[in-house]
């Protein structure tokens, strides 16, 4: 009898765990609905292959006019094979080359500057070029188990006036239901939460919103504040801002901007 509901017991809690494995592989994977029109599609750093051939089908789609690439930092030793002329080909480089292959025109894809060295890092690569170039819609294409905590770091990093879509590469065949089978794909899930962990308890309060980016008029505006203080004429702050707005447009630029929106730097 003991050893029967041993074997019950057993067979239920196998059960049990096989129903947890699979949601935590499903968990993983997002989907956003895909817009009608976006300003740019975004094939974030790694695995170019599978991240291309789907950017390449929504660029094709009609999706958005442009593709972003994004640069990784450089492997160890590639500073000194540079230093001897020997320059291997970088991931942005390879993504290049298949998307061109693939029929997207050259002079439709950027590649950002600045170099990542992690998905936070990318993000605010990302929000920086966004923001400062009027971008209202983005989709980003990356591998199914990196959609979750891409999108949870992008949406910080991009904040609320920017639409954001993640879409899977399908053509990773990531095994979200089986993903203990496989040995990469056990290796993706287990370094995804450990990663979503991170983020959840301290990255999210380090990301810099718009990449970093803050306008000019804040920075007028606090010399204001504190010029206003030191000073006699002026009851407040606002009283600055108030006189910089009455004055008469003039085709030089204005010496204070105290509450005026500035650009993005």
């Amino acid at each position: 009898m003991r050893a029967s509901r041993l074997l019950i017991a057993t067979g239920l809690l196998v059960a049990a765990s096989v129903l947890v494995a699979r949601q935590l592989g499903r968990f993983l994977v997002v989907s956003d609905p895909l817009p009608r029109r976006a300003d740019a599609i975004v094939v974030m750093a790694g695995s170019p292959s599978d991240r291309t051939l789907e950017t390449a089908r929504l660029y094709h789609a009609g999706v958005a006019p442009r593709v972003v690439l994004t640069r990784e930092s450089l492997p160890r030793g590639a500073a000194a094979l540079r230093s001897r002329g020997i320059r291997l080909p970088e991931g942005h480089d390879l993504s290049r080359q298949a998307l061109l292959g693939l029929g997207v025109p050259p002079d439709a894809i950027r590649v950002l500057g600045r170099r990542t060295a992690s998905t936070r890092s990318e993000a605010e690569t990302i929000a920086r070029w966004a923001c400062g170039n009027g971008v209202r819609r983005l989709v980003v294409v990356t591998s199914p188990s990196h959609t979750r905590r891409a999108r949870l770091i992008l949406r910080r990093a991009l904040g609320s006036e920017v639409a954001l879509t993640v879409r899977p590469a399908p053509d990773a065949l990531f095994p979200a239901t089986h993903w203990w089978r496989r040995r990469r794909a056990m290796k993706d899930v287990l370094g995804e939460y450990q990663k979503l962990l991170a983020f959840w308890t301290l990255e999210r309060w380090r990301i810099r919103p718009c990449g970093g980016l803050r306008r000019r008029a804040d920075a007028g505006s606090a010399q204001c504040f504190s010029t206003a203080l030191r000073t006699n004429d002026a009851s407040s702050p606002l009283a600055c801002s108030s006189r910089t707005m009455s004055q008469p447009p003039t085709n030089s630029p204005p010496t204070n901007n105290c509450g005026m929106v500035g650009q993005l730097v």
